[in-house]
């Protein structure tokens, strides 16, 4: 990027011109040390910046100077490119600064930092959270320096300047739309594809969603680790618990920074038996780690009978039933990551109130859902008519790992190994599940 400065109707206060053009640098400096852009100064020049009038013309020179403008802007870039079949190359670039708004080098950091960011051929981020971040998807911030989704975007227009190790994904979708989905169903699956662009792998932290009228069904899990051009991919679903217009984000942690996936869906009325929302609950076994695990995810569980695990997961022979979307009475039942600090294994809490406790108790859990399935509470200790006990037994062991059985015997069999029940009532009932 060739530039040139036009210090022409710069207010009072910035006098300095050569201070001026060193903060213009230093700002420009914040994306070229991160992304493969180079910048080269070339001096003043007496042509004026273009862009904010009507029909700007491309004069063939990047120029940043001073002109007032819209009162409620400090500044505005615009860019000439040239379509090259499968892109674009940025040809031109011209920043006007507006000298009615900045009067300080602060303020003009700050400024020309989201307007360099911009030069690159940044669009203002749906993610408040970043330097980008403008209208129309979010509000300008006091942001002084690019955050991770800054970063990243321009990592993904231009790969790593050399010397860096780093992890990135570009190719995200904008907007993860389910359609019409009846309230009280799943929705058919979509997937998403988290691929590595960087040359360092990327370790996935955490997922989580923002509301309980979707959810992360598989894939991308939490300690996943990605190896540089390799990729995982997420089976994603809508769950309405109401009707309507629905939004929500699926946050992915990493150690790129989070991800941001906004979800759309619109909940309509359903005539669908609650039989439609009941799913089977399949329990595993590990031999190596002595840990149980249960899942009524149709990927997940294929996943585990085919073996894609780092050790062996088998079938019990045990199962239970459940409902997979909201149900009149029901509980929804969260579902936590439990990290290796603590056992590597999994918690399924039986309503809001334990499974906040739970978080607030052990908050390096990782909240994958808290709404993976739902099944009624007992009243004191006793289940309704037309469901059955679900038991929950923990192993009092450093290495935490629950078991969820109906079976009786199964009970009693791990309260001898020094298992402990946990639940309500003289028969130690946690849930119930659907006949």
């Amino acid at each position: 990027m060739h530039w040139q400065y036009n210090h022409a109707n710069a207010p009072a206060a910035l006098g300095d011109k050569s201070a001026v053009i060193a903060q213009l640098q230093a700002s420009l400096n914040k994306w070229t040390s991160q992304c493969a852009v180079t910048s080269q100064y070339d001096g003043e020049t007496t042509l004026a910046p273009h862009g904010t009038g009507t029909s700007p013309t491309s004069d063939g020179t990047t120029v940043v100077g001073w002109n007032a403008f819209d009162a409620t802007l400090s500044g505005w870039t615009y860019d000439w490119y040239a379509d090259t079949g499968s892109g674009r190359t940025l040809i031109e670039t011209d920043v006007t600064l507006n000298p009615s708004n900045i009067n300080s080098l602060s303020e003009l950091d700050r400024i020309a930092t989201h307007e360099w960011g911009h030069a690159v051929g940044l669009a203002h981020s749906n993610l408040e959270s970043a330097i980008m971040a403008g209208p129309p998807h979010t509000y300008y911030n006091m942001l002084n320096a690019p955050q991770s989704d800054d970063i990243r975007g321009c990592r993904c227009l231009y790969g790593l300047p050399p010397g860096i190790q780093a992890s990135y994904a570009c190719a995200l979708p904008q907007d993860i739309d389910f359609g019409s989905v009846p309230v009280g169903m799943q929705s058919a699956l979509r997937s998403v594809t988290l691929t590595n662009s960087g040359n360092a792998p990327m370790s996935l932290q955490s997922a989580s969603v923002t509301t309980a009228d979707f959810r992360r069904v598989s894939g991308c899990d939490p300690g996943t680790i990605v190896a540089p051009g390799g990729s995982c991919t997420m089976q994603l679903a809508a769950n309405p618990g109401a009707a309507g217009t629905l939004t929500a984000s699926l946050i992915l942690s990493t150690n790129d920074g989070p991800y941001e996936f906004p979800l759309d869906a619109v909940g309509v009325g359903s005539t669908a038996p609650a039989s439609a929302n009941v799913v089977d609950v399949v329990e595993f076994y590990n031999a190596a780690l002595d840990h149980y695990f249960i899942s009524w995810t149709p990927a997940e569980i294929d996943n585990l009978d085919a073996g894609n695990t780092p050790t062996r997961w088998t079938r019990t022979g045990y199962s239970f039933k459940a409902f997979a979307a909201s149900q009149p009475g029901a509980s929804a039942v969260c579902r936590y990551y439990i990290p290796p600090i603590d056992g590597s294994s999994h918690f399924f809490g039986r309503n809001g109130a334990e499974c906040s406790a739970s978080l607030q108790a052990h908050p390096e859990f990782v909240v994958e859902s808290q709404d993976y399935m739902q099944l009624y509470l007992p009243t004191a200790g006793a289940c309704a008519a037309g469901t059955v006990a679900v038991h929950r037994l923990f192993d009092n062991r450093v290495d935490a790992n629950h078991r969820y059985t109906t079976d009786p015997n199964v009970l009693a069999q791990m309260v001898a190994r020094g298992w402990v029940a946990e639940g309500d009532g003289p028969d130690v009932v946690a849930m119930c599940a659907p006949q």
